[in-house]
């Protein structure tokens, strides 16, 4: 017969209300729209550091790509065991000051080594607040209904594109690149006492049975499961399509369509915020309404989401209209980020409680480890061009990079898909 302390310790964990925790996820979607937007700062205002800080294509992709996601990717598993205790408010708090700094830093940079420097305290400091968000979502909603409140909090990177183009690049084209640095990280600084105030410094826990303890000590457990593996490298290649795009699509269309910095921020910013948007509502949506049927729809509507939009990733760079070239580019941005509501649900689903942080952020380690590898190769596919191509060489080497990682993505999904049910860890 179980001890008042075994019963105590099996009891529903302490959760917030509905209306806080919706309260919570507003606020969270707010904090992700800022961590965001410092990390897309550089590949908006790409043209302009290039020319300032004398930097090659190839510089760009290692600062935006390896230098930043490299340090985010290990980081984002350490600090996240502080949020499997409970701790969101306080780690993202803490994690939100130090990145808003990093950017506010960011604007006195004077070589690209220096910048890169100050990527890498952005990095450290975003580290930590994706994870325990999404740990905080799958602790205050059930399973079945956990796909709406994680795509309002992933909605943040559709906000974060439009708002890094249209209030970074028309700021940069009146102040200076150097001032949205400023003005866009100190925002991020002033917003921590309402992450405290919200979501709180932490939540209470109980102690875990023995039996669950050791389980949880032993995190690493589902990098055995075949599902995990295979949405690992679907979101990998994912990440890879969607991080050239945010580096260098904004280039992009200022070199082969003549567009300035300021239309850019506003037509493009503007496409990829409102398809963004709409996006992950819709698949978030229907995410939910079959994952109450069968899990196993949490990756297929994945699959079906990159097949839908994956012409859109070929005929942008192909086609000669600077109209219809901005709304294909802004579909195939939805790719990188209406997936990943899903994609969180499912893995929240792989581990028990407390695990949630740390399965997300060992997640994202891999989605970031890749998607480095992303903006890399196309600055380097890029330069190889440029002496034959001159300004098509950069829409060259997105079209050969982005659609063949998607498709190779479609594959990763469906194999997810077919062994989702067996490896699912049942919830109370």
């Amino acid at each position: 017969m179980p001890s008042p302390r075994d019963e105590a310790a099996l009891r529903p964990l302490a959760t917030h209300g509905p209306r806080r925790a919706w309260a919570a996820v507003v606020v969270l979607a707010l904090v992700g729209t800022l961590n965001y937007v410092d990390r897309f700062l550089p590949g908006v205002l790409a043209e302009p550091i290039k020319r300032d800080l004398a930097l090659s294509d190839t510089a760009i992709g290692v600062i935006n790509g390896f230098g930043f996601l490299i340090v985010y990717a290990v980081l984002g598993i350490v600090i996240a065991r502080f949020a499997d205790r409970g701790m969101f408010g306080a780690v993202i708090a803490g994690c939100l000051t130090l990145w808003g700094a990093m950017t506010m830093l960011g604007g006195a940079v004077q070589s690209g080594l220096q910048l890169a420097l100050t990527r890498v305290g952005v990095a450290i400091g975003e580290a930590g607040s994706t994870p325990a968000a999404h740990a905080y979502v799958a602790r205050n909603f059930a399973p079945e209904k956990r796909s709406a409140p994680l795509a309002v909090v992933t909605m943040s990177i559709p906000l974060a594109s439009a708002a890094s183009l249209l209030g970074g690049g028309l700021l940069a084209q009146s102040m200076g690149w150097r001032a949205a640095f400023v003005v866009m990280g100190g925002i991020s600084v002033l917003l921590v006492p309402l992450v405290l105030w919200v979501v709180g410094s932490r939540q209470s826990l109980p102690a875990p049975p023995p039996r669950e303890r050791i389980a949880a000590a032993n995190w690493w457990n589902v990098l055995r499961k075949p599902s995990f593996l295979a949405m690992v490298a679907g979101t990998s290649l994912v990440s890879a399509a969607g991080y050239s795009l945010t580096t260098f699509a904004p280039a992009f269309l200022m070199r082969t369509r003549g567009m300035s910095l300021g239309e850019v921020g506003v037509e493009y910013g503007l496409a990829t915020g409102a398809l963004g948007v709409i996006g992950l509502l819709v698949v978030g949506r229907i995410a939910d309404r079959l994952a109450t049927r069968d899990p196993r729809w949490l990756p297929r509507i994945v699959v079906i989401l990159i097949a839908a939009l994956l012409p859109a990733s070929v005929l942008a760079f192909v086609v000669h209209s600077q109209t219809v070239c901005v709304v294909l580019l802004a579909l195939a941005y939805v790719i990188g980020t209406s997936y990943l509501a899903p994609s969180i649900a499912a893995i929240q689903r792989l581990v028990p409680a407390e695990q949630r942080a740390t399965a997300s952020a060992v997640f994202l380690f891999f989605n970031a480890t890749m998607g480095a590898v992303g903006p890399f190769l196309t600055g380097v596919i890029s330069d190889s061009l440029t002496p034959e191509l001159g300004a098509q060489a950069l829409g060259r080497a997105l079209l050969i990079l982005v659609p063949t990682l998607q498709l190779v993505a479609i594959a990763c999904y469906a194999l997810a898909a077919q062994r989702y049910r067996r490896d699912i860890v049942e919830e109370p």
